[in-house]
């Protein structure tokens, strides 16, 4: 939970880091006040935690950048989600290695270590299936040179929070699993699968 909430807190922050600076007013919305998912995930996921389809499901946000055409925005942020999706993973798995009660044999095993460094985002992407979209946000958004922004013009911006079944999540992580023992040496193949599958567990476990 944690992990999430934090990776897709920098993603969002980082799309959206012009917000903070309110060179714009929104002038249109789908929403008449902000989604509670949108403004802190991390409390809209505690409130849905005992909810049957947050316990089958894992969530993920992305909010694009600002566009001329609100279609656009939203296309956008949906397919930049697989992304979000990637990112976490990636970086869970990253990290399972790096603090796994067995060792981490990326560290005596050049070949895994470079795989994971500079393929195992891209094998993620390629693994995951199932995302739905499952809520969207946009807003139409007024930019003014007189509160910063560089000319005056009107923008939409678009979030869209999707989720993928812990089920299809598990086939990817297998598949993952296989791509990094296929690349381990003999000696780091059991440990390499021992690590994916504790870390397969601990990410789709119903919390």
């Amino acid at each position: 939970m944690k992990i999430l909430s934090i990776v897709c807190l920098i993603i969002f922050m980082s799309s959206c880091s012009r917000t903070l600076e309110r060179d714009y007013k929104v002038v249109d919305a789908s929403h008449q006040e902000l989604p509670e998912w949108v403004e802190d995930l991390d409390e809209w996921l505690d409130d849905e935690e005992d909810s049957d389809d947050f316990k089958e499901n894992r969530y993920y946000i992305y909010s694009s950048e600002a566009k001329n055409d609100r279609d656009t925005a939203c296309k956008i942020a949906h397919a930049n989600s697989a992304s979000s999706v990637a990112a976490e993973i990636s970086t869970f798995i990253k990290e399972s290695f790096a603090q796994s009660k067995h060792g981490d044999p990326s560290k005596s095993d050049k070949k895994l270590a470079e795989y994971i460094q500079n393929d195992l985002y891209k094998e993620v992407k390629t693994t995951v299936t199932g995302a739905q979209e499952y809520k969207k946000y946009w807003e139409k958004r007024r930019f003014l040179k007189d509160e910063g922004a560089t000319k005056n013009w009107d923008g939409f911006v678009c979030t869209s929070l999707i989720k993928i079944p812990k089920k299809m999540l598990k086939v990817a992580f297998k598949r993952t699993e296989d791509a990094l023992a296929q690349k381990a040496d003999a000696k780091a193949k059991e440990t390499v699968q021992k690590i994916m599958r504790q870390a397969t567990e601990d990410y789709t476990k119903t919390e």
